[in-house]
């Protein structure tokens, strides 16, 4: 199969360049190999949200300019990386995804543990502190499901209280509920969406309404377990209770994130893109400075030819690349890799400390082409998680990262440099 860009891994990083790239009426093939690290996403999109000495950021321009040098920001450069954010928000509108923020001020939301933290964009629906403060009061009750472990109000509750608000816990059941908790396993947030439709729904919600009946509570809280694709659920819901309705993200498998994801790759497939689901590139045909065809574990001996090709397949847990005991690789296409030079030092014995290892990733030149055995490779590029320089949890500028960097390669495809 012939295209004009093949692109490796289908997260956020790789579904973003694709629609870029699908816009501009290019061919584009995404290969993906099955569920994304977006499964996993909370809800809110962060672009920088600590600065390089770890306090929240203020001021996004003086924050990239003091990142370490390897950073992919500091490639980009400040004022393109702004340029770019407001892109990627305008990305995931078109693609349906609705989300509020500022580039410049980041807003609160509450993290999966129930902590407050600094983001840059949240998905409509999702709970921050600027909605809560809207509402007519500082009153919220804060809905738990029995037995549903995943999920913490007593945190979120504390979380709230030192924002001056007033949090009562009220738990529900359903007869739904109680047959997915006879196995742990299978009482997670996307389980519980999977049933919550029709009858199910119905019960839930009158379940909601008798437990909210007696308090005053101006704003609800709930679990991020009702099915956000099409919004119908959530609607009805939100309807039925007759109160401003907020869902707060879970730990684990995420109903936000498969919904951000499933409406990007809907969106890419719309505009002719070719998506490849579970397929994992598995060799390569390299000519010179090139990189002709890539092979996938699925196609057998039928290869993927492209003129140009992007990297985006993550870093350790998409398996982008790997920890080996005394380094780390990228394992099919034998691209450089960047890291601490022995084990000892990939760590800081302060849990939360920097933790070297976490920066570790692809080796590129300043155009973000990849590396292989110290020479650049003319057209394959990198972005995405799978980048050398950036150490995304401590700094929150994952999603950042992804969706800037793979702007911004998008951009020298379509502009062939």
């Amino acid at each position: 199969m012939k295209f004009d860009t093949v692109i490796i891994g289908a997260g956020l990083a790789g579904v973003t360049a694709a629609i870029r790239l699908a816009e501009e009426g290019r061919r584009v093939g995404l290969v993906s190999a099955g569920r994304s690290s977006m499964h996993f996403h909370s809800g809110s999109l962060g672009l920088l949200d600590y600065d390089a000495g770890h306090s929240p950021t203020d001021d996004i321009e003086a924050a990239i300019n003091g990142l370490p040098e390897p950073h992919p920001y500091r490639k980009i450069g400040a004022e393109a990386v702004v340029s770019r954010a407001s892109e990627a928000a305008a990305i995931l509108r078109r693609s349906g995804v609705k989300v509020s923020g500022s580039i410049r001020s980041n807003h609160k939301r509450i993290s999966p543990l129930g902590v407050l933290r600094p983001a840059w964009l949240t998905l409509e629906n999702v709970v921050t502190l600027d909605a809560l403060k809207s509402l007519s009061r500082p009153h919220v009750a804060i809905i738990s499901l029995a037995g549903f472990l995943d999920f913490y109000p007593r945190f979120i509750a504390s979380s709230l209280g030192r924002e001056g608000f007033k949090c009562e816990i009220l738990s529900v059941d359903t007869p739904e509920l109680r047959s997915l908790r006879a196995s742990e396993a299978e009482m997670r947030s996307a389980n519980i969406a999977r049933v919550m439709s029709g009858e199910a729904l119905d019960r839930f919600t009158d379940a909601v309404h008798v437990a909210v009946r007696s308090s005053d509570a101006a704003g609800l809280i709930i679990p991020a377990v009702i099915n956000f694709d099409g919004d119908g659920e959530a609607l009805r819901l939100r309807t039925a209770v007759g109160r401003p309705l907020f869902y707060a993200p879970t730990m684990g498998v995420s109903v936000p994130g498969i919904t951000m994801h499933t409406r990007l790759l809907r969106h890419f497939i719309s505009l002719g893109g070719c998506l490849l689901n579970g397929h994992r590139v598995s060799g390569a045909d390299f000519a010179g400075d090139r990189l002709m065809a890539v092979y996938t574990d699925k196609l057998d001996d039928d290869e993927l030819r492209a003129d140009s090709f992007i990297f985006a397949a993550g870093s350790f847990f998409g398996r982008g690349i790997n920890a080996l005991p005394d380094s780390v690789v990228e394992p099919v296409l034998g691209l450089d890799t960047v890291a601490p030079a022995d084990r000892g030092s990939w760590f800081d014995a302060d849990l939360f400390g920097v933790q070297p290892i976490m920066t570790a990733g692809i080796a590129t030149d300043s155009g973000f082409h990849a590396l292989r055995s110290g020479s650049h490779i003319a057209n394959l590029f990198v972005a995405g998680s799978a980048l050398a320089g950036a150490n995304s949890v401590r700094e929150d500028s994952g999603a950042g990262v992804a969706m800037i960097t793979a702007l911004h390669v998008a951009e020298k495809i379509i502009n062939n440099n």
